[in-house]
């Protein structure tokens, strides 16, 4: 993932960076700038999948930086930092989509949440170390060539598998019956519709188990299309064969090792 850090103080810069590169579950690339001119003019040439900007700085606030990268389209992917007395004031950055916000000093751990949480939003799934050793239980949802008859239907369960989803609702989404849409997911690809769902659901559940541990688990069932808790141990349990809190444990790595 591609990282550019803005801010006019150079030891915070290499503070972040720093940090940033020492998170074990992304291989990062950072870069920094120290004035929003600089930061325009590297984005130009470095595709940088998040910036990271101060809100304060001489010449060219950290928000009228994200107004022109905005304008530009030169970054999609926002953090912004900020001292305490200007907290109020950086959350003026929420119109340029921005959702990270990080008060100075930075905290290290935070730092790293935020980062693997953007990496998920980025579906950068393959640099999430942890996520690896799951990666046997979702194979269809890494497929990179789905079946060409069925990229309409994947496309559907992907942007929807967070709801209460239903074959019937895929049926009239694509305009063909169940029974075909069944006959097609088991001949083209050998798996059915449920199985699809349910792998997504599974590897979006470990991701959010890993990197977001403070994110109860009530939380991460309503992300993932579930009314309830049980309804996701049951997913887990009968898929890895570990509760949520033995993933969040590492219990699995921890077996790994052992073997």
């Amino acid at each position: 993932m591609k990282i550019l850090i803005v801010d006019d103080e150079r030891l915070i810069i290499m503070g972040l960076k720093s940090c940033i590169e020492k998170i074990p579950d992304i291989e990062c690339q950072v870069e920094t700038a120290t004035s929003g001119k600089q930061a325009l003019e590297l984005l130009e040439v470095f595709s940088a999948d998040v910036l990271i900007t101060d809100v304060e700085m001489p010449g060219m606030s950290g928000l009228e930086l994200l107004e022109k990268v905005q304008q530009r389209n030169l970054c999609q992917h926002f953090m912004v930092l900020s001292g305490y007395d200007k907290f109020e004031y950086a959350k003026g950055a929420i119109r340029y989509g921005v959702k990270d916000y990080m008060l100075k000093p930075v905290d290290k751990e935070e730092l790293r949440r935020n980062i693997c949480a953007i990496a998920m939003r980025l579906e950068n799934h393959e640099d999430l170390e942890q996520l690896k050793q799951y990666q046997d239980y979702f194979s269809h949802v890494d497929e990179k060539n789905i079946p060409y008859t069925l990229k309409k239907s994947v496309a559907f369960i992907r942007d929807n598998y967070g709801k209460d989803i239903s074959l019937t609702m895929l049926a009239e989404h694509v305009g063909k019956s169940e029974n075909y849409l069944c006959s097609q997911f088991k001949k083209q690809w050998n798996i059915t519709f449920l199985d699809l769902v349910n792998e997504m659901r599974l590897k979006e559940t470990l991701c959010l188990l890993l990197y977001d541990k403070n994110l109860p688990v009530r939380d991460v069932a309503g992300r993932v299309g579930y009314k309830t808790e049980r309804q996701l141990f049951r997913l887990i349990k009968g898929k890895v064969g570990l509760t949520p809190q033995q993933i969040r444990n590492g219990e699995r790595e921890a077996v790994a090792e052992e073997i």
